[in-house]
């Protein structure tokens, strides 16, 4: 989607998504996953050690599974992902109405279904 780096992979809850190391290299090495789970860089950084090979499978996202995800071969970053679980943005309605001319103009926006957490939106008028 625009505005997202590289590096970065977006899931929805519930689906499954395949991170890839290497697009291409040699086969008899061996390829490790690490994951740093979103806000842990905060909280000193904790890291939690995955499966190994070159692609690695995370089935059925849910939003804690956000996170940057490393890969290395013998201890060496190979590449470095973000992964962000989220609902697309859905497209928003705007309805805004004047009770009487004397009377503040007040805006709607009603949502089809519960935002993402850390969903941030702004009404611009």
């Amino acid at each position: 989607p625009p505005g997202l780096s590289r590096d970065a992979v977006l899931g929805r809850p519930g689906a499954n998504v395949t991170l890839t190391c290497q697009d291409k290299g040699p086969v008899n090495v061996t390829v490790s996953w690490q994951v740093e789970e979103r806000g842990a860089a905060a909280v000193g950084g904790r890291r939690r050690r995955l499966a190994e090979g070159n692609a690695l499978l995370l089935r059925r996202l849910r939003y804690e599974d956000s996170g940057h995800y490393s890969c290395y071969v013998g201890g060496r970053l190979l590449r470095s992902l973000r992964l962000l679980v989220e609902e697309p943005p859905e497209i928003p309605r705007v309805s805004c109405y004047r009770r009487s001319h004397d009377k503040d103009v007040l805006c709607e926006w009603p949502l089809r279904a519960k935002p993402s957490p850390g969903t941030r939106a702004m009404l611009w008028v």
